[in-house]
């Protein structure tokens, strides 16, 4: 039997790393682009202490990357054995930019379940992947300012700590809701 009760996907570029604006496209392409950003260091600590301390987690990485570059998989891959090798190879998946991170695992994965959570700074991607799972905001102080995303936030600018456990606050009401519907349905059955 399968101890994971939950899938986390977790969003590099803006979320594990700090966002890198450019003013061209060609810097993407440019080798060290990756390999260099600045990483959130409470995002990385509170995404560490739920791979320690919470085997019913399962996280993944779930990042975007231009699929032309020879640089971005391999740079993204030697940022994360640097700053998060807890995370291992497996459980690290790369759409290619402009691609739906929900389509994606549909294909890859065979899809996404109620029990997913994506952590992604990019409403876009939250508002594809909620429903059927659920999507939390990285708030991380140049995104949000258009109120797009409504539910669940959760900010780079708590220590590490506080971060896991908004993340797994916001994961754990599921899994009431859940209790709470399988309550009712046992009710209803009569058993």
């Amino acid at each position: 039997m399968d101890d994971k009760v939950h899938r986390l996907f977790v969003d590099m570029d803006g979320t594990l790393a700090v966002f890198q604006s450019v003013d061209t496209l060609e810097k993407l392409y440019e080798k060290d682009y990756f390999l260099n950003l600045r990483p959130q260091i409470n995002v990385i600590d509170g995404i560490r202490f739920i791979i320690k301390n919470h085997p019913e987690v399962e996280v993944f990485i779930l990042s975007a990357v231009l699929s032309d570059s020879p640089y971005a998989i391999p740079e993204k891959n030697a940022w994360l054995d640097k700053y998060l090798p807890e995370v291992d190879a497996v459980h690290r998946l790369y759409p290619k930019c402009g691609e739906s991170k929900k389509e994606f695992l549909e294909r890859e994965q065979g899809g996404i379940e109620q029990n997913d959570f994506l952590l992604d700074d990019y409403s876009k991607n939250l508002h594809s992947w909620d429903p059927p799972a659920k999507g939390i905001k990285v708030m991380n102080g140049i995104n949000g300012k258009n109120g797009t995303w409504v539910k669940d936030k959760v900010s780079i600018e708590i220590d590490g700590s506080k971060f896991s456990e908004c993340v797994l606050s916001i994961m754990q009401r599921r899994t009431c809701e859940e209790e709470i519907n399988q309550f009712h349905k046992v009710k209803k059955g009569g058993r």
